[in-house]
């Protein structure tokens, strides 16, 4: 699991919760931390991203992560999920 969440206290929960159910857990605290661990690391089985994230958001880390890992699952949260959507972050599938 890769979780890329710029909130510390969020980021913390959700890592703790998924190495608490036996997954190995990346984190990055921004989109470009995520990108400069990417490269080196294993198999990803899923990225957890903050959809909202400042500078690149969590789709657009979605699309350069997939670059190289095409088939990396995302899955996007947010505490804003009204104007992510109104906005045009989140992708239809």
């Amino acid at each position: 699991m890769h979780v890329v969440e710029d909130d510390d206290a969020v980021r913390l929960l959700i890592c703790e919760v998924l190495a608490y159910l036996s997954y190995c857990v990346l984190e990055a605290e921004d989109a470009d931390a995520a990108v400069r661990t990417l490269p080196a690391a294993g198999k990803i089985d899923l990225m957890v991203s903050d959809i909202g994230l400042l500078g690149m958001n969590g789709r657009q880390l979605a699309d350069v992560a997939r670059q190289n890992r095409a088939d990396l699952p995302v899955l996007f949260i947010t505490g804003y999920a009204e104007n992510a959507a109104t906005k045009g972050n989140l992708p239809e599938d």
